[in-house]
């Protein structure tokens, strides 16, 4: 298996907080950090973007490494320091590249205006899996959510109120996240229960952005969606979602 990095989005925000590394097999005593490299569109390498910490953020099975980008270079008003210049530039494409376990690896993405607004789970759309049915409830979100978070930070509740175990997977893009049961939907009204700590790419929150002004917007919040499995005989369409908590 090859390494893989995530977000796999082709355009990323120009204030995109971390990105993933994933390795086939444990890389932690494999992994140099001198190996991993931005570049610009010229393949020059990019200076100091990456937050250096006195350890590296791994997962426990070693299979996964968290790169944040230093957020003096994604946030704004931090003064004409040279080092405080934005690491990623509007409109211009980079090149994260990483070496290890004797391969290499590499994701090119054009940079877009930066996300700065809260996360709201009310712009997000839907679509209802079918009663009976071991289909996926898709959401589909209006930006580049964490991967990571996602998997973690989002449950369904069944119309009794206990959880439902699923599996939790996002696009490679970012923008919808698939959640597949383990047994099948029952009829009803069900709740999806999004986590305080969901962030997306720019580590927004919901109720709470990254880069605001002090004293704009509250403390990070919790949201839930209701959502009614659909009949078999009912098409599956991706809707508004209609009720948000």
């Amino acid at each position: 298996m090859p390494i893989a990095i995530s977000p796999q989005a082709t355009v990323l925000p120009a204030n995109t907080l971390r990105f993933y590394i994933h390795f086939p097999r444990p890389a932690e005593a494999h992994f140099d950090r001198d190996h991993l490299w931005l570049l610009d569109e010229e393949e020059q390498v990019v200076r100091d973007p990456f937050l250096v910490l006195s350890h590296e953020l791994w997962s426990v099975d070693g299979h996964r490494l968290t790169v944040l980008m230093e957020p003096g270079r994604i946030k704004r008003g931090l003064g004409t320091d040279p080092a405080h210049e934005p690491a990623l530039v509007v409109g211009r494409t980079y090149s994260l590249v990483v070496t290890a376990l004797g391969r290499t690896a590499g994701h090119t993405f054009r940079v877009s205006d930066p996300v700065l607004k809260a996360v709201d789970e009310t712009h997000w759309r839907l679509v209802s899996p079918a009663m009976g049915s071991l289909e996926p409830a898709v959401v589909h979100f209006d930006r580049v959510m964490d991967a990571a978070l996602c998997e973690d930070e989002i449950e369904v509740l069944a119309p009794s109120g206990e959880v439902i175990q699923t599996r939790t997977s996002l696009a490679p893009d970012g923008t919808a996240a698939r959640l597949t049961p383990d047994h099948p939907w029952r009829a009803g009204k069900h709740l999806l229960v999004v986590s305080e700590r969901l962030e997306d790419v720019c580590g927004n929150r919901l109720g709470e952005a990254l880069d605001h002004d002090l004293g704009a917007g509250g403390p990070p919040r919790a949201g839930m969606i209701d959502f009614t499995t659909r009949s078999v005989t009912t098409p599956s369409s991706a809707q508004a979602v209609g009720s948000a908590r």
